[in-house]
């Protein structure tokens, strides 16, 4: 063996090569040295967070997102352009057993390539909030998107599975959370229909909720929504004769003249016009707007954007002999039901009031407006000092015939005050004290 080792330089040989792979080492070190990098705004990844919220019932709700990591080995190895989407930063909440509150932690760094290690991040430690799980139930909203076919219109839509959800989240987010919304279309819907529509959580001004541990334990909810049939139905009004106007006399204007109605096919189909009360045409005004509720029968209602009431004027047509007469009447007769014991005078505030009267061109320049005055009935006592309005009623002797005054009733103007003597005094206080502090009327010597 010592022959052929010799005969063949077995230990040259070994020696040759040791010094081979000393000298590629050296060379290697010199052409390729190890070098460190830094790779900034890493995303930081959260681990644990299930352990964390099945053993504490916690949720993080706030973290480090971002840190830069450093790594060291060999040159071409850490600045290798794939390096970056090798190295993972994480943290470990599981460690977390303290309860809710805000913790720093030590993040791990795993470099997926042999002979690369980290050197650690900066920040070296990862802030941390975590909080409480907790449920709350917040209300469904559903909204209606798209249009209704021709001749219907869609009614609000009715979640029929819940009309609230419950989330579940830290107990500070839960806070955000104002309701669960959803839309579901009605494109071409002519009947109600029943569908199925996704939700989303919603703050109070209606954004989304996004980036948070919040979540609803329903996606989607069954919403019934109802297509009304809409009906397009005159206003009328009912007139009765007075005695100078009568309803041929009239012109009747409506506005709106039609409203738009949405309910049952059924009850629609019966209604053909809607009538908005009576007239009395001895005391109504012409060319004045009267306003009137629009009564609506049961089972439909107004469509969006309906007004609830409208506006009828009465003009007199042209050719009818039948003329209005405007005047002031400054005249007022009070009468006071507690005069026999008021302790207040009373004075009339308005100086005059405005009636119609109606007639014949010539019957309305024979009206003597001396001869109209106001009647005033009240009580001082039961109204008390102040200034208050009370009814009037319009009161004419002598009136032309075929003359009638439109509107009987007016408003007038009045005060009541203390009289002058201090009678309302006297009225409401016992006897004054004398001026040595005894009463009057006694007998003391």
């Amino acid at each position: 063996m010592k022959q052929f080792m010799q005969k063949h330089d077995i230990w040259l040989r070994l020696l040759a090569l040791l010094l081979a792979f000393v000298l590629w080492m050296v060379a290697r070190d010199v052409e390729n040295p190890p070098k460190g990098n830094t790779f900034r705004d890493v995303p930081v990844t959260i681990t644990g967070a299930d352990t964390l919220l099945e053993q504490y019932n916690l949720s993080v709700i706030e973290y480090t997102d971002m840190v830069d990591a450093t790594v060291y080995g060999p040159l071409d190895e850490v600045t290798n352009s794939t390096l970056r989407s090798k190295v993972r930063v994480s943290v470990d909440v599981s460690q977390i057993t303290d309860g809710a509150g805000e913790y720093t932690l030590v993040p791990e760094v795993y470099v997926g390539v042999t002979g690369v290690e980290s050197r650690g991040t900066t920040p070296s430690r990862v802030r941390v909030l975590v909080d409480e799980v907790t449920t709350a139930t917040v209300p469904v909203r559903i909204e209606t998107t798209g249009t209704a076919a021709e001749g219907s219109r869609a009614g609000t839509p009715e979640p029929t599975t819940t009309k609230e959800v419950t989330i579940s989240g830290p107990s500070a987010e839960l806070k955000e959370v104002a309701y669960a919304y959803g839309t579901i279309s009605v494109d071409g819907r002519s009947s109600t229909f029943t569908g199925e529509c996704n939700i989303s959580l919603r703050n109070d001004a209606g954004e989304p909720i996004t980036g948070t541990h919040v979540t609803c334990q329903t996606d989607a909810i069954t919403v019934r929504v109802p297509i009304y049939p809409i009906e397009s139905v005159p206003l009328k009004v009912t007139l009765t004769d007075g005695d100078t106007l009568k309803q041929e006399q009239v012109d009747v204007s409506i506005d709106p003249a039609t409203v738009t109605l949405i309910g049952d096919q059924n009850t629609l189909a019966g209604i053909t016009e809607i009538n908005l009360g009576t007239i009395d045409l001895d005391t109504a005004r012409t060319g004045v707007a009267i306003e009137m509720d629009i009564p609506l029968p049961d089972g439909v209602r107004l469509d969006s954007g309906q007004p609830s009431t409208a506006k009828v004027t009465l003009t007199v047509k042209e050719e009818e002999n039948v003329a209005t007469r405007s005047v002031q009447v400054s005249k007022f007769v009070p009468t006071d039901t507690a005069q026999t014991q008021t302790p207040y005078t009373v004075s009339v505030l308005t100086e005059s009031v405005e009636i119609e009267l109606r007639g014949s061109e010539s019957a309305l320049g024979q009206v003597d407006v001396n001869a109209l005055s106001v009647g005033l009935t009240f009580d001082s006592v039961s109204l008390g000092t102040g200034t208050h309005k009370v009814k009037g009623v319009i009161a004419a002797t002598g009136l032309p015939a075929g003359v009638t005054i439109v509107q009987t009733d007016v408003e007038v103007e009045i005060e009541i005050a203390a009289s002058e003597d201090g009678a309302a005094d006297d009225a409401d206080t016992p006897e004054a004290d004398s001026a040595d502090g005894t009463e009057s009327g006694d007998s003391t010597p």
